[in-house]
């Protein structure tokens, strides 16, 4: 453990890196079982897209009790080594080993039998994935209490969630990679390969996440304040305006991109490339990796424009460059140039980034906004309620997404389909995400704590520690 004592200034530079890689592990459990559901259990395995939504989806309903729960328990923890990183290495280590363990389904099992390895597989990934990430959010708001070291200290998390991203858009690709998936037919191929690629990416999910928690350190002085219930604790968090706001900007951004994000892979396997697989399959990854190099790209930039010109202002012009790259889609997505949708991608990533970074120092923020009305620093309780909502709106849309697949008239079982499905899955994936963003982007206009607010909160909590 780090023996650095805390100061509460400026985060040195590797520890800062260090919490970056709990981006990366971030990264690599929220996003790649995203990647490959519906590649693996629908087109590959055959279950239905409706109940392969549904798997992923009720876990949320589960999370809504341990989200909180675990918050709490953070909050509430007094080990020797801190009320965070204890939960930080158990939930990255045996979400690694459960995340390896998802993709031994067989094809031989009936739609019941992969449906319910599936969802309980799931329930108990998601619960380590909160048992880390909720105490790993806290630490990342408690870090520092420099309202403008907080937006660098999460560009490096953007940043190396980001490098991260480049592997995880190449997990299904990587199922097709011969030493993985060896020879056969192309389902064969990709359940074989799949098996390693878990493996691959569960190993990745253990190391990421016990970085931060062996070498970051934790603000020692919630450890000394007194334990608060969890009943009270959720309602202090829920009655906290600036923090509802929060929720609100995040979670329909979420709702818009994730409600249409499946819709991806089917729309180039069946639009863009008229039923080919393995082309579609390329692209797809190279469109994430786009993705992903232009949020490595754009992260440096966004955290000079949030410490520069002010956070809001700056989340503000993100969410209308998210609504203009949605746009576009209707236009760069064509058979005739694959590649122009390219462009979409490239656009929408520095958006993203600036919402992922600045979203993350605001809410450091508004635990400070907490701690002045009641003397209490609970960034768990905030982290997770702030994460049960992003989980919420990926993973309860993803559910829903299923049946709007299953809507549109797509049948993987045909390698071509008709032109009313691809026309509804285009308008869907063209106008839903501009519709959801453009409510984020109202609560972010009606948000109250700006830059010179957060310097007055700031100046009266150092005075209250002065008189102490």
């Amino acid at each position: 453990m780090s023996k650095r004592v805390y100061t509460g200034g400026k985060v040195p530079f590797w520890e800062k890196v260090a919490f970056g890689s709990g981006g990366m592990c971030n990264e690599f459990m929220g996003n790649v079982i995203m990647f490959l559901a519906m590649p693996i259990f629908n087109i590959a395995l055959g279950l239905d897209a409706a109940l392969v939504g549904i798997a992923i989806g009720i876990p949320r309903f589960w999370d809504a009790i341990t989200d909180p729960l675990m918050g709490n328990i953070s909050d509430n923890t007094r080990f020797r080594f801190g009320r965070r990183k204890p939960y930080m290495l158990a939930g990255s280590f045996f979400g690694g080993i459960i995340f390896s363990l998802i993709w031994f389904a067989s094809p031989e099992w009936s739609q019941t039998k992969l449906f319910l390895w599936f969802t309980g597989m799931a329930i108990l990934f998601y619960t380590a994935y909160t048992v880390f990430i909720v105490p790993c959010n806290g630490l990342g708001s408690e870090l520092t209490m420099d309202i403008k070291d907080r937006t660098r200290v999460m560009a490096y998390r953007a940043f190396f969630a980001s490098l991260a991203g480049l592997a995880t858009p190449w997990a299904y690709k990587l199922c097709f990679f011969e030493p993985f998936g060896g020879e056969g037919d192309e389902n064969t191929v990709v359940l074989r390969g799949v098996k390693y690629v878990g493996l691959l990416f569960g190993f990745l999910i253990i190391v990421t996440g016990m970085i931060p928690a062996l070498v970051c350190k934790e603000n020692p002085a919630g450890e000394k304040q007194e334990k608060i219930s969890i009943g009270k604790a959720l309602k202090t968090t829920l009655k906290n305006h600036p923090f509802l706001l929060i929720v609100g900007m995040i979670f329909f951004i979420l709702m818009g991109i994730y409600l249409v994000q499946p819709m991806q892979l089917y729309i180039d396997i069946y639009y863009l490339y008229d039923g080919d697989k393995g082309l579609a399959a390329k692209l797809f990854a190279i469109a994430n990796s786009v993705y992903a190099l232009a949020g490595l790209a754009a992260t440096p930039l966004v955290a000079w424009l949030g410490t520069r010109f002010g956070k809001v202002r700056t989340l503000l012009w993100s969410q209308i460059l998210l609504i203009v790259s949605s746009l576009l889609t209707w236009i760069l997505y064509t058979p005739e140039q694959p590649y122009l949708s390219l462009i979409c991608m490239a656009l929408m990533s520095p958006a993203m980034a600036s919402v992922w970074i600045l979203l993350g120092s605001i809410l450091a923020d508004v635990c400070d906004y907490d701690e002045l009305n009641t003397g209490l620093r609970r960034e768990g309780m905030y982290s997770a309620m702030y994460s049960w909502f992003i989980k919420a709106g990926v993973s309860g849309v993803l559910a829903v997404s299923g049946f709007l697949i299953k809507w549109s008239g797509i049948d993987p079982a045909l390698d071509c389909q008709n032109s009313g499905a691809i026309l509804k899955m285009r308008v869907f994936f063209a106008l839903v995400p501009p519709s959801f963003v453009l409510i984020s982007l109202i609560c972010t206009w009606f948000y109250p704590l700006n830059e010179t607010r957060m310097l007055e909160i700031r100046a009266e909590l150092n005075a209250r520690k002065e008189n102490v």
